[in-house]
């Protein structure tokens, strides 16, 4: 952990809500979602609160997947190792879904959590998924943080970085402020010296 003695980035968070539609990507419907939303708040960081409903021809990744990926369900744990599988034609609940969303450039990560028609539960990085009925998502973006991925020597991989921003526009505002309260104070200043200054006149007779 670098700069331990320093709190880390933080700022206001605004949620947003919405529900997808059936045969729509999550993916793609993600990032077109939260594109919009960075525009309109001009905010560069985003986050999943909470998100329900169901999703078919569902794509994860799995725990320790090697860099090779490949997308056939048949090439999976039976060589020894885990990779991307797809579940084409069967049907989940999603029972969580986690992660951060940044702007195209840094991309996003997203864990999943599915259960099928017996209960069973599956999980791992979130590729894609279609919505099957509905899916329900809240969405968190935060101010005055920007997410980036950079690449770690310690993981091989590109990895979150968080910074504290300055949110555009502050400054200006603050000095358009501070502005109004001098200019304010002059306006007063000026008025009490009238004032002194007419009580001190001799009065007519």
């Amino acid at each position: 952990m670098s700069n331990a003695s320093q709190p880390p980035p933080s700022g206001p968070v605004i949620s947003h809500v919405f529900r997808l539609n059936p045969g729509d990507s999550l993916k793609s419907s993600l990032r077109h979602i939260t594109d919009v939303i960075f525009k309109h708040h001009s905010h560069s960081s985003a986050f999943v609160l909470t998100a329900v409903g169901s999703l078919e021809d569902v794509t994860l990744r799995l725990a320790n997947a090697p860099k090779k990926d490949t997308q056939n369900e048949q090439n999976n744990s039976s060589q020894g190792e885990n990779c991307i599988r797809r579940w084409e034609n069967q049907r989940f609940e999603i029972v969580s879904l986690v992660g951060t969303i940044s702007d195209k450039a840094n991309g996003h990560h997203l864990h999943m959590s599915l259960s099928d028609g017996e209960g069973n539960t599956i999980g791992g990085h979130f590729m894609d998924g279609v919505v099957f009925t509905t899916v329900e998502i809240v969405l968190g973006t935060v101010g005055e943080v920007k997410l980036t991925r950079e690449h770690d020597e310690n993981t091989g991989y590109r990895e979150l970085v968080a910074r504290q921003i300055q949110q555009a526009g502050v400054d200006e505002e603050e000095g358009i402020f501070s502005t109004m309260v001098k200019h304010r104070v002059v306006m007063l200043m000026v008025l009490l010296t009238g004032v002194v200054i007419g009580s001190n006149l001799p009065k007519r007779r």
